[in-house]
């Protein structure tokens, strides 16, 4: 569906509610995502909110309620859930590349494929050589480089699902940064899960305890 309220509003929900196990794990839930603005999703393991997320996304139904989406909306994720399988020999530069829009016209926008691909690996501060087998890299290594893939289409909409698991507390503060500054720079919308991230709590312009709202 359609967004039909604020013009700064990407994604709107209403009155979701989620159910796993014969058990509710949220209902009730409104949420309005607003350009330029982050909203953390916190709350302890199996509480919903990948599940939330996912249902934010259109990539599960809710038990009730509804969400609606500007048109046209882009969307960059970073799964919780390493997707890659890593028995095939991808470099990290295509897993990056993933994320750059189908147009080429979009892609000339960006400054070229290979361009975006670099600028957004150098952006989340990736060491190794962009030819590197996705496979080899280390757990915070593969993060950069799906955070990278997230940021690569500079997307309206950024959907972070723990970004900084495997990741150190230097290269937390990092992202964390990192997101700010897409917030702050291009506008963007931010949805971020995570358990406790001091520093995104404290950047948040919201933040939604699954099973309560804070």
């Amino acid at each position: 569906m359609t967004v039909g309220v604020a013009a700064d509003v990407v994604l709107s929900a209403r009155g979701l509610a989620a159910r796993a196990g014969g058990r509710t794990l949220f209902e009730g839930l409104d949420l309005d995502l607003r350009r330029g603005s982050l909203v953390a999703l916190t709350g302890p393991n199996g509480a919903g909110k990948s599940t939330l997320l996912r249902i934010l996304l259109g990539l599960a139904w809710p038990a009730a309620g509804r969400v609606e989406r500007a048109p046209g909306l882009t969307v960059g994720l970073v799964p919780q859930l390493d997707p890659a399988d890593p028995g095939l020999p991808f470099p990290a530069a295509s897993v990056v590349a993933q994320g750059l829009p189908p147009s080429p016209a979009a892609r000339r926008a960006l400054g070229g494929a290979a361009s975006a691909v670099r600028a957004a690996l150098d952006r989340v501060g990736f060491r190794p050589p962009p030819s590197r087998r996705y496979s080899v890299l280390s757990g915070g290594e593969r993060r950069r480089v799906l955070l990278a893939r997230a940021l690569v289409g500079a997307p309206a909409l950024l959907a972070l699902d723990e970004p900084t698991a495997g990741v150190d507390a230097a290269g937390e503060r990092e992202v964390v940064a990192l997101v700010r500054d897409e917030v702050a720079r291009r506008g963007a919308a931010v949805v971020w899960v995570c358990h406790a991230v001091p520093g995104v709590e404290a950047s948040a312009d919201r933040v939604v305890a699954v099973g309560g709202v804070a």
